[in-house]
């Protein structure tokens, strides 16, 4: 089963990573976390209720910054192998440049139509978690 992350603050946008990750016939267990900081929070001690496999990341978060979550998340080494996926609603190109800078692996814009989302995000959450999966078992223990 695989433990997915999500820090967004829209509850419409979880709800339909939800039904995106069980359309594409992922088993998964979601934590959802609303806002940066308490994303910061959680993630010191990602250890303790295990290290995600999969997280989503909105940009346009309250009380911190989305990159500077990611930031975080690719500077502490229990954290800096999980694969990352921005999503968000910006276009911007410079917030995308910034995004795979620091480490995103992804970078998927928010589609306005249902399909499109559930597809967007279906497809990521395979593709990510099936590198995953390889790398840690090409990861001597």
């Amino acid at each position: 089963m695989a433990r997915v992350l999500i820090v967004e603050d829209h509850a419409p946008d979880v709800y339909l990573v939800k039904e995106a990750l069980r359309a594409s016939g992922i088993s998964f267990e979601l934590t959802q976390i609303n806002d940066g900081n308490a994303a910061r929070i959680y993630l010191i001690d990602a250890t303790a209720g295990g290290v995600p496999d999969l997280i989503f990341l909105d940009i346009n978060l309250p009380k911190a910054d989305g990159l500077e979550i990611l930031r975080m998340i690719r500077s502490w080494p229990h954290l800096a192998h999980v694969p990352v996926a921005i999503l968000t609603s910006s276009s911007s190109p410079e917030d995308k440049d910034k995004a795979y800078r620091l480490g995103a692996n992804l970078y998927i814009t928010k589609p306005v139509g249902l399909s499109e989302f559930l597809s967007a995000v279906g497809s990521a959450a395979k593709q990510l978690l099936t590198e995953h999966a390889a790398g840690e078992a090409a990861t001597p223990s």
